[in-house]
């Protein structure tokens, strides 16, 4: 195999590896797995393009999710006292993880257009979340937001709305560990926890 970097862009967890068996271990036994091989030069040119862009952390939280009582919160962490900072309670829909993952997102981009950004770095430890946007989400949308068994998409207004969104701005998605100490996933996944702990406070 060749020496450069690989981008997986559908396997167990798509992202950019330096190392073929970092790669490997995302797409051996997957089915229909892709990867792209970036040279040395391409992978410079590439990251140059995302140099000095706006990073955001977005998270999102369900107390007893799944079950009778849940409630559900949103996190979006730009930096440190930050203005666009973001903890809120979710209302819309069933609250679940997954709607309050994609909420935050949602939140996230809504922020970026009206500050005019041009592109957008979503940085997420929802695996769920960048296979959507990463991969699923352009079959989704040929197929009229079903899946490959016909059945209809999960959270399918969220992300209809999020898809109508990334038509106004450049969005890199990228996976980051959860609870590993990363700063912005850790300071984001707090302001979601707070924003469903409002949530339970106002449906008491």
């Amino acid at each position: 195999m060749k020496t450069g970097y690989y981008a997986v862009a559908r396997g167990r967890c798509t992202g950019v590896y330096k190392t073929w068996p970092e790669c490997q271990r995302q797409v051996r036994g997957y089915q229909n797995a892709r990867l792209v091989l970036f040279l040395q030069s391409n992978f410079s040119q590439e990251q140059n393009i995302w140099e000095g862009v706006p990073v955001v952390y977005t998270d999102g939280a369900c107390s007893s999710n799944g079950r009778t009582g849940a409630a559900a919160g949103i996190g979006v962490y730009w930096g440190e006292q930050h203005v666009d900072n973001i903890s809120e309670p979710l209302f819309n829909g069933t609250p679940t993880n997954n709607r309050a993952e994609l909420a935050a997102v949602i939140k996230a981009i809504q922020t970026a257009i009206q500050r005019k950004y041009q592109q957008l770095i979503v940085r997420t430890d929802s695996n769920l979340l960048i296979q959507t946007m990463n991969s699923w989400i352009h079959s989704w949308r040929k197929n009229g937001w079903k899946t490959s068994n016909g059945t209809a998409v999960k959270n399918q207004d969220l992300i209809i709305q999020l898809s109508g969104l990334l038509e106004n701005i450049n969005v890199r998605f990228e996976h980051v560990a959860g609870h590993a100490g990363i700063f912005g996933n850790e300071k984001a996944d707090q302001l979601a926890r707070e924003g469903a702990i409002r949530y339970r406070r106002i449906k008491s």
